[in-house]
């Protein structure tokens, strides 16, 4: 009687476990669903509407090669579709994703529900770059176009992230120190920021704000395959140390006595991190909150497994940037309105929803 007792139980947890893993295999599945169908209904809205099944058509059509006469509807289409709007589409559900992992990777490590992927300091130095770029005309490499505002928001979003590792060692890697160390950097950027933001015009004044809140509106297929190459590999490595981010949950000394080499894995992870957040905001600027709600939701729905957050996150956050983007893009009749500052208005009364009503028991 005592070894069926056993043996039924154990097919019991198996049997909950079993749906336990399917309910959040279901809920990544959705949210990837979404993001699909967001990317088809993103580039058949605009100034020239395309049916939602013709947008897979023409890029069906556009891979396989089919030629189309010049100057007919569906030559036009074409045209639309894949040199303005698909690249959007795609750097829109890739950037998503990303700014998502990043934030769920912080809040891991951080072992803090509101750090998000910008509490290091990134956003701050990218700002800075962009301005040194556009106030001073100076770049990394010199006279670059509009790729010299890219790569100095780039190499000026790493420079925190650089300083707060050389900072670790003598921390001992403390997350509170390193969040501490965020802000202060943060501030020395924002007052070196504006200090060049007082003493230029107003026309420079305004592209520089424009790109400090987010935008999509300039992106084209030359802004992709850096960040979507960046995003991907950041996904591989962190997806692959997921297991490990589990462990650190269980607080620094247990995941040490367990054999974890905790300090190397939280600096690994910020750099990872830090490489695929600073790719994004190179292009588009700050974008907020999908780092910091996104996570959030995930945990609420399918707990706090890494090994399902990580790709949840990734999921759901290339849904959600896509739906504020095409927010955006159904609100440009009024004027051009960028994508942060939609995520904003989305993405407060949500945080503020999760706040009032948020499970400590995921953390």
């Amino acid at each position: 009687m005592g070894s069926d007792a056993v043996v039924s139980g154990s097919e019991g947890l198996k049997s909950s476990y079993k749906k336990y893993t399917k309910r959040k295999i279901f809920f990544i599945l959705i949210c990837a669903a979404i993001a699909i169908a967001s990317v088809g209904f993103s580039v058949s809205v605009g100034g020239r509407n395309v049916e939602f099944f013709d947008v897979y058509k023409t890029i069906f059509d556009h891979f396989t090669g089919t030629q189309l006469n010049p100057g007919t509807r569906e030559w036009l289409d074409d045209y639309i579709i894949w040199n303005i709007r698909l690249p959007r589409a795609v750097f829109a559900a890739i950037a998503g994703a990303a700014l998502a992992i990043g934030g769920a990777v912080m809040q891991s490590v951080m072992k803090n529900p509101l750090a998000d992927p910008y509490t290091t300091g990134i956003s701050s130095g990218a700002c800075f770059g962009v301005a040194v770029a556009m106030v001073l005309g100076l770049t990394a490499f010199g006279q670059m176009g509009n790729y010299g505002i890219v790569v100095n928001a780039f190499i000026f979003a790493m420079v925190p992230m650089a300083l707060i590792i050389l900072l670790a060692p003598k921390s001992n890697s403390s997350p509170a120190t390193l969040i501490l160390a965020g802000v202060a950097l943060s501030y020395l950027f924002n007052a070196l920021n504006t200090l060049l933001l007082v003493t230029t015009d107003a026309e420079t004044l305004s592209e520089v704000y424009r790109w400090q809140i987010g935008s999509l509106e300039n992106i084209t297929w030359q802004s992709v395959p850096i960040m979507a190459v960046i995003s991907f590999v950041g996904i591989v490595v962190i997806s692959l140390l997921s297991r490990k981010l589990n462990l650190m949950a269980l607080g620094d000394e247990h995941a040490k006595s367990l054999g974890l080499d905790v300090n190397t894995l939280r600096i690994v992870c910020l750099v990872v991190m830090s490489l695929m957040v600073a790719s994004v905001i190179a292009f588009a600027g700050i974008i907020g909150f999908v780092g910091l709600v996104a996570p959030h939701i995930v945990r609420m729905v399918i707990d706090a497994d890494n090994l399902f957050v990580i790709p949840a996150s990734a999921a759901f956050g290339a849904a959600f940037l896509m739906v504020a983007d095409i927010v955006a893009r159904l609100l440009s009749d009024i004027g051009a309105v960028p994508v942060g500052v939609v995520i904003s208005f989305i993405g407060a009364p949500i945080f503020l929803y999760l706040i009032i009503r948020q499970r400590r028991s995921i953390w």
